[in-house]
Protein backbone atom coordinates (compact mmCIF):
# COMPACT_ATOMS: atom_id res chain seq x y z
CA UNK A 1 0.00 0.00 0.00
CA UNK A 2 1.40 3.39 -1.00
CA UNK A 3 2.04 5.92 1.71
CA UNK A 4 0.40 9.33 1.40
CA UNK A 5 2.70 12.10 0.27
CA UNK A 6 4.43 13.90 3.10
CA UNK A 7 4.16 17.64 3.57
CA UNK A 8 7.77 18.67 4.12
CA UNK A 9 6.67 22.15 5.13
CA UNK A 10 5.06 20.64 8.21
CA UNK A 11 8.49 20.15 9.76
CA UNK A 12 9.16 23.10 12.04
CA UNK A 13 12.14 23.69 14.27
CA UNK A 14 11.13 25.30 17.52
CA UNK A 15 13.40 27.54 19.53
CA UNK A 16 14.02 24.82 22.11
CA UNK A 17 15.28 22.47 19.42
CA UNK A 18 12.39 20.05 19.11
CA UNK A 19 10.71 19.14 15.87
CA UNK A 20 6.98 19.31 15.37
CA UNK A 21 5.72 16.82 12.85
CA UNK A 22 2.27 16.18 11.44
CA UNK A 23 0.38 13.27 12.95
CA UNK A 24 2.31 10.15 12.18
CA UNK A 25 0.96 6.65 12.61
CA UNK A 26 4.22 4.93 11.71
CA UNK A 27 5.93 3.11 14.56
CA UNK A 28 8.99 0.91 14.70
CA UNK A 29 9.12 -2.66 16.00
CA UNK A 30 9.42 -1.41 19.60
CA UNK A 31 6.29 0.70 19.26
CA UNK A 32 8.14 4.02 19.19
CA UNK A 33 7.12 6.65 16.64
CA UNK A 34 9.25 6.55 13.52
CA UNK A 35 10.23 9.63 11.54
CA UNK A 36 9.45 9.46 7.83
CA UNK A 37 12.70 9.43 5.90
CA UNK A 38 11.77 12.46 3.74
CA UNK A 39 11.67 14.55 6.92
CA UNK A 40 15.07 13.28 8.00
CA UNK A 41 16.42 13.91 4.50
CA UNK A 42 15.00 17.46 4.42
CA UNK A 43 16.67 18.36 7.73
CA UNK A 44 19.92 16.65 6.68
CA UNK A 45 19.89 18.57 3.40
CA UNK A 46 19.32 21.88 5.20
CA UNK A 47 22.20 21.07 7.52
CA UNK A 48 24.38 20.15 4.53
CA UNK A 49 23.64 23.58 3.05
CA UNK A 50 24.71 25.24 6.31
CA UNK A 51 27.94 23.22 6.46
CA UNK A 52 28.48 23.98 2.76
CA UNK A 53 28.18 27.70 3.57
CA UNK A 54 31.08 27.26 5.98
CA UNK A 55 33.04 25.76 3.09
CA UNK A 56 32.20 28.78 0.93
CA UNK A 57 33.37 31.03 3.77
CA UNK A 58 36.66 29.12 3.78
CA UNK A 59 37.00 29.71 0.04
CA UNK A 60 36.26 33.43 0.48
CA UNK A 61 38.97 33.61 3.15
CA UNK A 62 41.39 32.02 0.70
CA UNK A 63 40.51 34.65 -1.91
CA UNK A 64 40.96 37.38 0.70
CA UNK A 65 44.42 36.12 1.63
CA UNK A 66 45.43 35.99 -2.03
CA UNK A 67 44.16 39.52 -2.68
CA UNK A 68 46.05 40.87 0.33
CA UNK A 69 49.16 38.90 -0.53
CA UNK A 70 49.30 40.28 -4.07
CA UNK A 71 48.19 43.86 -3.48
CA UNK A 72 49.32 44.95 -0.04
CA UNK A 73 53.02 45.37 0.66
CA UNK A 74 54.40 42.96 3.20
CA UNK A 75 54.25 44.60 6.61
CA UNK A 76 56.81 43.99 9.27
CA UNK A 77 55.79 41.17 11.55
CA UNK A 78 54.67 42.24 15.00
CA UNK A 79 56.97 41.40 17.91
CA UNK A 80 56.18 38.06 19.48
CA UNK A 81 54.57 36.65 16.32
CA UNK A 82 56.33 33.31 16.81
CA UNK A 83 54.66 32.86 20.19
CA UNK A 84 51.30 33.85 18.71
CA UNK A 85 51.86 31.37 15.85
CA UNK A 86 52.56 28.54 18.32
CA UNK A 87 49.46 29.45 20.32
CA UNK A 88 47.25 29.60 17.21
CA UNK A 89 48.46 26.21 15.98
CA UNK A 90 47.95 24.74 19.47
CA UNK A 91 44.41 26.11 19.62
CA UNK A 92 43.73 24.69 16.14
CA UNK A 93 44.92 21.26 17.31
CA UNK A 94 42.67 21.45 20.35
CA UNK A 95 39.72 22.44 18.14
CA UNK A 96 40.26 19.40 15.90
CA UNK A 97 40.14 17.12 18.92
CA UNK A 98 37.33 18.85 20.82
CA UNK A 99 34.99 19.18 17.85
CA UNK A 100 34.88 15.40 17.50
CA UNK A 101 34.64 14.79 21.24
CA UNK A 102 31.89 17.35 21.77
CA UNK A 103 29.87 16.00 18.85
CA UNK A 104 30.24 12.46 20.16
CA UNK A 105 29.27 13.45 23.71
CA UNK A 106 26.33 15.48 22.46
CA UNK A 107 25.02 12.53 20.44
CA UNK A 108 25.47 9.96 23.22
CA UNK A 109 22.64 11.55 25.13
CA UNK A 110 20.08 10.20 22.69
CA UNK A 111 16.44 10.78 23.44
CA UNK A 112 13.83 8.08 22.96
CA UNK A 113 12.04 10.41 20.55
CA UNK A 114 13.40 10.29 16.97
CA UNK A 115 12.44 13.95 16.43
CA UNK A 116 14.61 14.96 19.38
CA UNK A 117 17.47 12.81 18.06
CA UNK A 118 17.15 14.55 14.68
CA UNK A 119 17.28 17.98 16.34
CA UNK A 120 20.28 16.88 18.41
CA UNK A 121 22.07 15.54 15.33
CA UNK A 122 21.49 18.79 13.48
CA UNK A 123 22.76 20.88 16.39
CA UNK A 124 25.83 18.69 16.89
CA UNK A 125 26.72 18.82 13.20
CA UNK A 126 26.41 22.61 13.01
CA UNK A 127 28.42 23.02 16.20
CA UNK A 128 31.16 20.77 14.79
CA UNK A 129 31.16 22.81 11.56
CA UNK A 130 31.57 26.04 13.53
CA UNK A 131 34.51 24.54 15.39
CA UNK A 132 35.94 23.26 12.10
CA UNK A 133 35.88 26.76 10.62
CA UNK A 134 37.78 28.34 13.51
CA UNK A 135 41.32 27.14 12.58
CA UNK A 136 41.05 28.87 9.20
CA UNK A 137 39.80 32.06 10.82
CA UNK A 138 42.69 31.94 13.28
CA UNK A 139 45.04 31.43 10.32
CA UNK A 140 43.53 34.48 8.63
CA UNK A 141 44.11 36.57 11.75
CA UNK A 142 47.66 35.25 11.99
CA UNK A 143 48.28 36.18 8.35
CA UNK A 144 46.87 39.68 8.89
CA UNK A 145 49.13 40.15 11.93
CA UNK A 146 52.14 39.69 9.70
CA UNK A 147 52.43 35.94 9.33
CA UNK A 148 53.05 34.16 6.08
CA UNK A 149 50.30 32.95 3.76
CA UNK A 150 51.50 29.42 4.58
CA UNK A 151 50.18 29.87 8.12
CA UNK A 152 46.72 30.43 6.69
CA UNK A 153 47.01 27.65 4.10
CA UNK A 154 47.97 25.03 6.68
CA UNK A 155 45.12 25.98 8.99
CA UNK A 156 42.70 26.20 6.05
CA UNK A 157 43.55 22.61 5.10
CA UNK A 158 42.85 21.57 8.71
CA UNK A 159 39.49 23.37 8.55
CA UNK A 160 38.64 21.80 5.21
CA UNK A 161 39.45 18.34 6.57
CA UNK A 162 37.20 18.92 9.58
CA UNK A 163 34.34 20.26 7.43
CA UNK A 164 34.53 17.17 5.22
CA UNK A 165 34.75 14.92 8.29
CA UNK A 166 31.63 16.43 9.88
CA UNK A 167 29.64 16.85 6.66
CA UNK A 168 26.18 15.31 7.18
CA UNK A 169 26.05 11.99 5.35
CA UNK A 170 22.77 10.15 4.84
CA UNK A 171 23.57 6.69 6.28
CA UNK A 172 24.90 7.80 9.69
CA UNK A 173 22.06 10.29 10.05
CA UNK A 174 19.41 7.66 9.30
CA UNK A 175 21.03 5.18 11.68
CA UNK A 176 21.25 7.72 14.52
CA UNK A 177 17.76 9.14 14.09
CA UNK A 178 16.08 5.76 13.87
CA UNK A 179 18.11 3.86 16.49
CA UNK A 180 20.15 6.37 18.49
CA UNK A 181 23.71 5.90 19.66
CA UNK A 182 26.73 7.81 18.43
CA UNK A 183 28.91 4.88 17.34
CA UNK A 184 27.98 5.28 13.66
CA UNK A 185 28.45 9.05 13.58
CA UNK A 186 31.79 10.83 13.25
Amino acid sequence: MAEPPLDLHAVRLRVEGTLTLPDNDRVDSAGKPELPSPYVEAIRRQTAIIVGAFGVSLLMSLVLVEVFRRSVPVAAAIPGLDQIRIAVFAVAGVLVFTSTVIKSLWLRQASADPAMRLARMRTATILAAVMAELPAMLGLVLFLLGGTPNDFYILAVVSLYMLVRHFPRREPWDAYVQRGGSHSVR
